[in-house]
Formats: C-alpha cells, structure tokens, sequence
C-alpha cells in the first residue's frame, strides 16, 4: 500500500553573498524532499563513524585532531546538501576535499598516506576546476545559480550551452564519485584510518559528484547525448572496478572498489533517467557499505600485525563473531540478496536498465548483471579468506584477537538499517518529487518484465559464489597469469596514465622551462634588460671615442 504526502519544500534565505548588476548570490539553504533525504545518511553515519572513532583512534596521540577534522567535515557536508544554488554548494564541494586531503594524510608521517592525498588533491581539483567552468556558464547564460530559478528558465535555454553546461557537472562528479578515468585516488585513500574511509569513501563524500548530478537533473533531461554518456561511463565503471575487485588482495580496496561500482550503479540509474532510484541507492548503499568498512577496520584493529591482506587471516569466525556478524548482513545487503536493503535499492535499478526498451538499456542491463555477479563473488570471497579459511596467521597473535564494546554499538545500529530499511521503501521513493516528468519508469518494469530477467541477477550471483568456494575447496588451480596480472594491476591504468600523459607532459614542461622561460624571456627580459643597462656606459664610452678620433 503506498502512502502519498505532499510535502512542501522550504526555502530560506538568509542574506545577501554578492550582487552584480541583475545577478545576485544568496546564503540560502533549501530543505526539499531530495536534500532531506540525503541528509538522513550524512547525519546517522557520521554519528556511527564518530562513536567507532572514540574507541579506534583511542591511543592516538592527535586523536582529537582527529575528531575535529571529522565534525568539521559533516559541517561541510551539511552545506553541500541543503544549499539552494551552486555557488554555495561548491563551498560545500571544495571544504568536503580539503577535509578529505588533512583525513588521508592524518597519518602524515608515512608516505604512502601522504602520497594517497596529494593524489586525491590534484585529481579533485582536476573536477572542480570543470565545476567552476560549469558556474562562470551558468552566471553568464543564465544569470543566477538558483536551483528553482535555473529549473525554471531552463526548457527555453540553447541547447548546446545546456549540453556544455551538463557535460562540466558530469566532469566535476567523475572526479569526486571516482567514475572510470578519475577513479585511481579512491583506491590509494584507503592508507587512511579505517573512521575515514567509511564516512567519506563509502557514505558520503564519494556520493556528492552523483547528489550534484541529481541537482542539476533540469538540465540533465535536456541533454539526451549526455544522458548516453552517463549511462555507457556508469556501466564501464561498475564493470571494470567488479573485475579488479575479483582479484584484490587488500580488505579495504576491495571494499573500495565495490563502493566505486555502486557508484556506477547510480549513474546507470541516472543515465536512464531514474534519478529518484538513484537517490534511493544512494540512501541505502550509505548504511551498509559503512558497516563493511567498520567490519574490515574492526579485524584490522583487533590484529597485532594490523595486516589488511586477508589471504593471511583465516578462521577469524571464532574470534571475531560479531564482526563476522556485521559484515555478513553487509555483504549480503550488497550483493542484494531478497530481504535485505541493498536488494530493494539495487535490483529495481537493474530491472530498469532493461525496463528502457532500447538498444544502450539491453546493453546496459547485461553489464549491470555481470557486475552484480562479481560483486556476489568477491564479497564472499572475502567472507570466505577472511573468517571461513584455515587459519594464516601465527598462533601468537591470534591470542590478541579481540572485539570492541565501544566499535559494536554503531556496528549494530548500521546492521539494523542494512537489514530493515529497504521495507520502507515505496514511502522514500514516492517522496522523492524531483518535478520530472517520465521519470518513475519503474512501476512499469515492474509489471512488463519477464520473471526470468528479474531473477537472472540473483541465480547468477549465488550460483557462481558458491561455485567460487568450491573451487577454493576442492579443485584449486591457478593458470590465468596473464589475466590476473592485468587485473590485479588494475588493468595497468595507473602506468597508463604515467607513460601516456604525465611524462609527455613534463618533458613538454621541462623543453618550454629551458628555452622559453630560461631562454627567451629571460633573454628578452629580466637577464636582457641587465646586460643592456651594465653595458649602456661601455656603449656610451665607445661611441664617444669614435667621435674624438674623427
């Protein structure tokens, strides 16, 4: 039975930023169904994420530090969500990176942390440079960054400035939702402390390049070219990343990497013009996927080694079994498993990608039921090295071994939600008035689609994990090298990016450094202008007796 309430949004104002000419900036906050909604995940994970915190970082000698850059964080936050038009949002977008670049390298005297930064740093700015691109456009067509303004205005804008406009917010999110080209920062964040990863890399932070979309959804149903180009970089993404996943051997990567394809998952959604399902998966996937990380840095924790390659736990079921617990809710949330939250989010998004009735929709939901397959194998791959398998470690520390009391409280409210909160889905979703039409596809793939194609996601999934430990059990043989080098290097895309574009470019930089700033400027300036002005008296000098002799 579906429940309808009309909610009326509300709209503060309150002051004036800056007023040029016709345009003008306010400080307002808008409180509508879609930033309420997302609101509801920031809030209730950061809270989690800073009661697991008290006891993770307890013998920090910086912990509150610590704390302090995570409040400030969710104050960021907050501003990014209930802005009510761009130019506020990117404060919000901006100060949520900075956090995320002192988080990352809170641990600043390793190098890899610090090294993991300065990448997230420079590939975000790369984002928001096309973000305040997309804004000096915005100020110049359309004269305002208002949210209802611009929706208003927007069905008798020029189409390929609106297609100009879209295609810099689509930049801006691939930077900051680490889509397929910007995504190699999300893996390196995990140098930070586990509370990091699982409040921005999993629930919130990651999830603004896909909330900034949505916002921005007027212009996106306008732009069907760049709508393709959503769908097709969502699809690449959740399969690509469900492949390296495959075969990862850090904990917290992979857990990366399956929150990097439910960001693809998203972007299908968004692509097909579901953004309310979009919206929907972002809400849920928030709780469980924090519950994954908490799981991970609870056994990282407990370790003495604090090792994160689970081929050298094993048998860790005995001493951790609610961690065990916690995660295993988790990973069937994500791997959407009937009854669970993740199953009432993510398999509606499937069903409409082959809901859509055209080519790129066929496509599309064969890709997302791959990558849903993947995910099914390496979730419980991990499950299975990590708690399942014959012990690794030496005995000694397994005597270590240990659960937290502080780290189960929020472990438990997150396992709650990631159970129980997909059942009151219909009453989210029907709230979610984004004022477009055609967008709520769902209800009738709901009564269209085939039996077959609606359970072919789960059959698949379950039925090649459990192949998976079979393999790991009875008949384990190894001769896919060459694959499994190509994957585990992340298909290469890292030395990719060094040999094709960072070398070129600063061997480019340093031939124009030589001969155009050492050579010619300085030549026609600095260096010139010296020698002209020490040798003018010389000049003079000569001139002068070649005067004399005549």
């Amino acid at each position: 039975m579906f429940t309808f309430f009309h909610e009326e949004s509300i709209h503060l104002i309150m002051g004036n930023w800056f007023s040029i000419g016709e345009m003008s900036v306010n400080y307002g906050t808008l409180l509508d169904s879609l930033s309420m909604t997302v609101i509801v995940p920031v809030g209730l994970v950061t809270i989690c994420v800073l009661i697991y915190s008290l006891d993770y970082m307890k013998f920090d000698p910086n912990r509150n530090r610590f704390y302090i850059f995570l409040s400030i964080f969710a104050i960021f936050m907050t501003i990014l969500v209930v802005s009510d038009n761009f130019v506020m949002m990117f404060i919000g977008w901006e100060f949520v990176g900075i956090m995320s670049y002192l988080l990352m390298s809170f641990w600043n005297t390793r190098m890899p942390a610090m090294k993991a930064a300065l990448s997230a740093m420079l590939l975000n700015r790369f984002g928001d440079a096309f973000f305040v691109m997309g804004m000096s456009m915005m100020l110049s067509v359309y004269h305002t960054t208002d949210f209802n303004m611009m929706e208003l205005i927007t069905p008798n804008m020029d189409t390929i400035m609106l297609n100009i406009m879209a295609m810099t917010l689509l930049m801006a999110a691939t930077a900051k939702s680490a889509q397929l080209g910007l995504h190699s920062w999300l893996l390196n964040a995990m140098e930070g402390p586990t509370p990091v990863s699982s409040l921005l890399h999993a629930a919130t932070m990651v999830c603004s390049g896909v909330y900034v979309l949505v916002r921005g959804s007027f212009m996106l149903e306008y732009t069907p070219t760049i709508l393709l180009v959503i769908l097709w970089l969502g699809g690449l993404t959740t399969l690509m990343s469900g492949l390296i996943a495959m075969v990862t051997n850090d904990i917290k990567r992979v857990i990366a990497l399956s929150t990097m394809s439910q960001l693809g998952m998203m972007m299908l959604a968004m692509g097909s013009s579901s953004y309310d399902l979009a919206i929907y998966h972002l809400y849920c996937h928030a709780f469980f996927k924090a519950l994954l990380f908490m799981s991970a840095g609870s056994i990282i924790h407990s370790l003495m080694s604090e090792s994160q390659d689970f081929r050298k736990y094993g048998g860790l079921i005995d001493y951790l079994p609610y961690s065990y617990m916690c995660m295993l809710i988790a990973s069937l949330s994500l791997m959407a498993i009937p009854g669970t939250t993740g199953y009432f989010s993510k398999d509606i998004i499937i069903e409409t990608l082959y809901g859509q009735y055209n080519i790129s929709g066929y496509i599309m939901y064969f890709v997302a039921t791959a990558s849903a397959t993947l995910t099914s194998i390496y979730s419980l791959r991990l499950l299975y090295l990590t708690f399942m398998n014959n012990p690794r470690i030496n005995k000694y520390t397994y005597t270590f071994v240990h659960e937290s009391n502080m780290m189960i409280m929020p472990m438990t409210m997150l396992a709650l939600y990631s159970m129980f909160l997909g059942y009151y889905r219909d009453n989210v979703m029907f709230h979610l008035n984004l004022g477009l039409p055609h967008t709520n596809t769902f209800m009738e793939t709901e009564f269209t689609m085939p039996m077959m194609i609606k359970y072919l996601p789960m059959m698949l999934g379950l039925t090649l994990s459990l192949t998976l430990v079979y393999l790991y059990e009875m008949s384990y043989r190894y001769d896919y090298k060459v694959m499994y080098n190509y994957l585990n290097q992340k298909m290469y895309f890292d030395q990719l990016t060094n040999n094709v574009m960072m070398r070129p470019t600063l061997m480019l930089a340093g031939v124009l450094n030589k001969n155009m700033d050492n050579g010619l400027l300085k030549t026609l300036g600095s260096t010139g202008v010296s020698r002209l002005l020490s040798s003018l008296p010389m000049m003079f000098m000569l001139n002068l007796m070649i005067m004399l002799m005549m």
